[in-house]
């Protein structure tokens, strides 16, 4: 029987391929290992923004009560915020809160009837974190028998979809919290969920507005932008910045025409309030318009229109303007003046000049 055997040569050849093949193994193996360990924590911190440890609205309402329905005889649960701490702007909620309802941190004020404390329970995650007495900034007050004490009827996440049926922007809230509000002064007080907007607009301005949702009955009770106005629903931001057919431009034309004519006084009776609030404001406007020698319009053009309402308007005017004093004085240049002009109803008559600007 012949025996086969290997050569020098070749043993060192087949060791040396050995080995290599062993090396490549072992590296295939470790990075198998490191790529599964990377895929799973990659999903795990993908997993974890869109979900929260913390309770819902209505959860954290039932938590909360449970520490305060022995505290005073008569309380209502009226405020609720998705924060640590009352006095915290930071709000802990889960980046899928519009349809998970959750926060990792709520904060709960309860108001009692009978005097003018709180009653103040902070949760984080899913426990209670502190409880405390505080005295509120308004005196005791009877509260409507309507106004939730346990738990509000609808949760966060309902009123937000509530609030988005009517047009408002839910990626573009600035604060949520529920609160028992008189949303329209002089009305009684309402358990509402409010959801404070700011949206950039194509013009690159803001929009920025609240919108109410009745926590009792999931109704948008209403919006309202920034000057505290009603905005009309649903928001539709396309068709607030088209071209305005009824406008008040004409008030706007009767009041440069007054100054052109040699009538500042008249001018001045067409200020509103807010910028001639007295004699000595009036006296200023009147000086400055006595300053004017000649003014000219040159062009008017509807501005901000995502801002109107039936109760505010605002134009670019450009003027040609001769003017007796320094710019410094009241601001205007000898030739071209451009200027922002806001136009609000009050009282009879003319809507009235409310605020002169150099920019939007």
């Amino acid at each position: 029987m012949s025996t086969f055997s290997l050569g020098g040569k070749t043993k060192i050849l087949f060791s040396k391929l050995g080995l290599l093949l062993f090396i490549v193994v072992l590296l295939l193996a470790i990075f198998g290992a490191c790529a599964q360990k990377i895929t799973g924590d990659e999903n795990k911190a993908t997993t974890a923004k869109a979900s929260s440890t913390g309770l819902t609205s209505l959860e954290a309402e039932a938590l909360a009560w449970s520490q305060a329905k022995n505290i005073f005889k008569d309380s209502v649960l009226f405020r609720l915020a998705p924060v640590e701490t009352a006095s915290s702007t930071v709000m802990k909620l889960s980046s899928d809160w519009q349809t998970s309802d959750r926060s990792d941190a709520w904060f709960a004020w309860y108001a009692d009837s009978a005097s003018g404390d709180w009653y103040m329970v902070s949760i984080v995650g899913k426990s209670v974190a502190s409880k405390d007495i505080g005295t509120r900034s308004f005196t005791a007050e009877v509260f409507d028998s309507n106004l939730p004490r346990e738990k509000t009827a609808v949760s966060m996440k309902d009123a937000a979809a509530a609030a988005k049926a009517q047009g408002a922007n839910m990626n573009a809230v600035t604060w949520v919290e529920y609160s028992c509000d008189d949303f329209n002064s002089g009305t009684a007080r309402k358990p509402l969920w409010v959801f404070p907007c700011s949206e950039t607009l194509k013009s690159g301005s803001s929009l920025n507005y609240k919108i109410y949702v009745n926590a009792a009955t999931g109704k948008v009770e209403g919006a309202k932008n920034e000057r505290n106005e009603d905005m009309k629903l649903p928001i539709d931001i396309d068709a607030l910045g088209q071209t305005k057919t009824v406008t008040h431009e004409a008030d706007l034309k009767t009041f440069f025409s007054l100054i052109s004519n040699g009538d500042p006084t008249g001018a001045v009776r067409q200020l509103a309030y807010a910028a001639s609030p007295d004699e000595a404001s009036a006296q200023t406007w009147l000086a400055n318009f006595q300053s004017l020698k000649s003014l000219k319009v040159v062009s008017i053009e509807q501005a901000s229109l995502e801002q109107w309402t039936d109760e505010w308007e605002c134009y670019k005017v450009d003027l040609n303007i001769t003017t007796s004093e320094k710019p410094e004085k009241y601001g205007w240049e000898n030739g071209n003046n451009t200027r922002w002009i806001t136009l609000i109803p009050e009282g009879a008559g003319n809507w009235k000049i409310t605020g002169f600007a150099t920019g939007p």
